[in-house]
Parts: structure tokens; C-alpha cells; sequence
């Protein structure tokens, strides 16, 4: 499945509060709100708001938002989805092994931890 329209320039904007150390609120407001922003034509004005709404200081926001810090860590992040063949969001691995179906839901999870317990136990 590709990305959706404005899937990097909320990349940018999650990386942008991450020089904040605030990415995972951030990471919140846009998956809480992710109709509103999905569906708007200029996204800035709505993600400054956010970062208002965690506390950023929105000029650094502003500047980071289209900074090479933040274009670096997505060219990064972009390689290594890449090396690893990933295609979407949310993936999942667990010592190797990609979590797909209803294996990335929480019971799935569980129990991909527990096999991956159970294999390093019987190894020693």
C-alpha cells in the first residue's frame, strides 16, 4: 500500500518535536487527529498548532519542520525501511521475525514473544 499524500510532511513534523524530545506526543496529535489533517490542503498552520498544543517552542518547530536534521533522520529511517523490505505502518519484528496478520495485533505480539522466550530457553 503507498504512503498517503501527506505522510512526509508528517514524518517532518513528528521528527521536528523529536529535536524537542516531544516525538511521541506529537506522534499522538497526529494519529488522533489524523482525518482532519489527512484531508486539509496546508498542513502547516495545523501542525504548528499541535506543537503549541505539546509545548514546543514553534519557531525552532517551524525551522526544524523543513531542516536538514530532520531530512536527514527520514533519509535514514527511508534506507532502513527499505533494506528491510518494509512496506507499511505498523510493522513489527520480533528477534527477526516480521509480525504480519493478526500476529501484529497485542495477543499476537504476546505470543510471538513467548515462542521467541521459549526458543532462547531451549538454546542454553
Amino acid at each position: 500500500m503507498p504512503p498517503h499524500t501527506h505522510a512526509l510532511v508528517a514524518a517532518q513534523a513528528a521528527e521536528a518535536a523529536g529535536l524537542q524530545n516531544r516525538f511521541w506526543e506529537m506522534h499522538d496529535k497526529l494519529y488522533e487527529n489524523q482525518k482532519t489533517w489527512s484531508e486539509a490542503s496546508d498542513l502547516v498552520p495545523i501542525f504548528v498548532d499541535y506543537a503549541k498544543q505539546i509545548g514546543l517552542d514553534t519557531d525552532r518547530f517551524l525551522k526544524d519542520l523543513n531542516g536538514e536534521a530532520v531530512a536527514t533522520r527520514i533519509f535514514q529511517d527511508g534506507k532502513r525501511v527499505h533494506a528491510l523490505n518494509v512496506g507499511a505502518t505498523p510493522t513489527f519484528y520480533v528477534n527477526g521475525k516480521e509480525a504480519k496478520g493478526d500476529d501484529w495485533k497485542p495477543d499476537g505480539l504476546r505470543e510471538m514473544i513467548r515462542q521467541a522466550q521459549r526458543e532462547a530457553t531451549n538454546q542454553k
